[in-house]
């Protein structure tokens, strides 16, 4: 199972002393909402990036894009609550956030300008209804997810996150005038530092808050040097939501929402990736239960974007790195997150107080809870039995594709515009090449064998918790590349 990072104090997975699991478990409501805020400081730039490039993107004025950051702040609250609370048949009750996802800037932008925003919610309400019916079936797949792939996938979560941080640190552009500046970089260094040194010396509850403590001193440097101003604080209104369908008459055209439907199996992929990762950072199973659950609330607030003018939503998992640093397993402070982000969306002088912490400031904390994402993955990985070629490639043939559009922007630049689309996703195409090659490797051929009641299918005890099988007399089947292997539960 993957470690608590954090080497102090009792494991925090294990139950209180009232039974309830760490998942479960209730903190005082000040402790709850401190918490929560550093959970939303943590992922709140990869929330409102998106319609500003939207925006930027479609030439909307400055007011229409800061009301699709507002629309958007409130989605992704309502969709953080339900993952982290859940309703009904909606949410995995896990501590996961929910945010505009990135896969959905281009068919959003080249539908747009082709079509019009019309079509573009048009076409989004219908693949958000389609996700969610869609949601049982594709949640059956859990079975090709054993811990070779997802400890692949885990660790390129984290490793495609961590640029994504490095941008924020340095700027997005290399060829834009101040790209990688010392000061940035001092900036993004001394709020390292900072996380350190809180991690190193504080105790109990200041030291889960190390990296909102390092990002409150590290913003106040950044605003004495320059980098950042409150000035914009109080200009413009202090409530303000956007009405449903501010940009006219939704319209349907069908080439449009396929080119949607094929982010939307990207996402799919995506999600069922975030859900058995904070499953196994909090040594819980994930069923397949779970999965539609969480992926019917990516689909209802896409259908529900076609009406408020949102965007293509997706579970996050840019906070799960945080779980593991701050070793606080409960849902609640996460629940506690997406109410700010309401408040947020609604009360515009908080949102904007929060948008004026600095670019480097940010980038610090996203490259250090990335990071422990990743060593999250790589904790599963040592699991894994590497004298066996087979479970070797996979997951060297795994991070090695699905890293390429991170290390190589350019990479599919040739490639159709419908198919690059795709593989920009490198999260999905690693995935969809470690099931592959598991499929290949340990899956094909394979005789049926009897499963025990309550399992999933084709799955083997221990291999969504992360847990090694132990050793068995049972002669395992053969590797083609070396003559044995150690199926679905490597």
């Amino acid at each position: 199972m993957v470690q608590q990072i954090r080497p102090e104090g009792p494991p925090s997975e294990s139950p209180s002393e009232s039974g309830i699991a760490a998942v479960d478990e209730r903190l005082p409501l000040g402790r709850t909402t401190i918490l929560g805020l550093q959970h939303v400081l943590v992922m709140y730039a990869g929330v409102v990036v998106v319609p500003i490039v939207v925006g930027a993107g479609l030439g909307l004025t400055g007011n229409e894009v800061a009301a699709l950051v507002s629309i958007d702040l409130v989605l992704a609250g309502i969709g953080t609550l339900l993952q982290a609370l859940g309703l009904w048949k909606f949410g995995i009750r896990m501590p996961l956030v929910v945010g505009a996802a990135s896969n959905g800037i281009v068919p959003m932008v080249l539908v747009g300008q082709s079509h019009g925003l019309g079509t573009v919610y048009g076409s989004l309400l219908v693949s958000g209804v389609i996700w969610i019916l869609a949601a049982p079936y594709f949640s059956r797949l859990l079975r090709l997810f054993p811990a070779v792939v997802t400890g692949t996938v885990i660790m390129l979560i984290g490793l495609t996150l961590i640029p994504v941080g490095l941008r924020l640190i340095a700027g997005p552009d290399p060829a834009a005038p101040g790209y990688g500046d010392l000061d940035k970089i001092g900036l993004g260094a001394f709020t390292l530092a900072l996380m350190a040194v809180f991690y190193r010396v504080l105790r109990g509850f200041l030291g889960q808050l190390s990296i909102l403590l390092a990002i409150v001193i590290g913003a106040i440097v950044g605003w004495v040097m320059g980098l950042g101003t409150l000035s914009e604080v109080g200009n413009g209104p202090v409530f303000s939501m956007i009405a449903p369908f501010h940009f006219g008459a939704l319209q349907f055209h069908i080439p449009s929402i396929l080119l949607f439907l094929i982010i939307v199996f990207v996402l799919m992929v995506e999600g069922a990736g975030q859900g058995l990762a904070v499953g196994e950072l909090l040594d819980k199973k994930i069923t397949p239960n779970d999965i539609t659950r969480l992926l019917r609330v990516d689909g209802l607030l896409t259908a529900a974007s076609g009406v408020f003018s949102g965007f293509v939503y997706t579970t996050f998992g840019q906070n799960i790195g945080l779980i593991a640093l701050t070793g606080v397993r409960s849902r609640f402070p996460v629940a506690a997150g997406g109410l700010i982000l309401i408040a947020l969306g609604v009360v515009q002088p908080v949102g904007r107080v929060m948008a004026a912490i600095p670019a480097p400031v940010v980038g610090a904390a996203a490259v250090a809870t990335f990071s422990a994402l990743a060593v999250a993955g790589i904790q599963l990985l040592s699991k894994v039995d590497y004298s066996r070629s087979s479970n070797l490639l996979i997951v060297m043939l795994g991070l090695s594709v699905g890293l390429i559009p991170s290390v190589a922007p350019s990479f599919y630049v040739q490639m159709p515009e419908i198919t690059r689309m795709f593989f920009k996703s490198g999260v999905a195409t690693g995935t969809i090449l470690a099931i592959l090659l598991n499929l290949l490797f340990h899956e094909l051929g394979r005789k049926a064998q009897p499963v025990p009641p309550g399992q999933i299918p084709g799955q083997i005890s221990g291999q969504i918790s992360g847990e090694a099988r132990g050793p068995s007399s049972e002669p395992t089947p053969r590797d083609p590349l070396e003559g044995s292997a150690d199926h679905l539960s490597r």
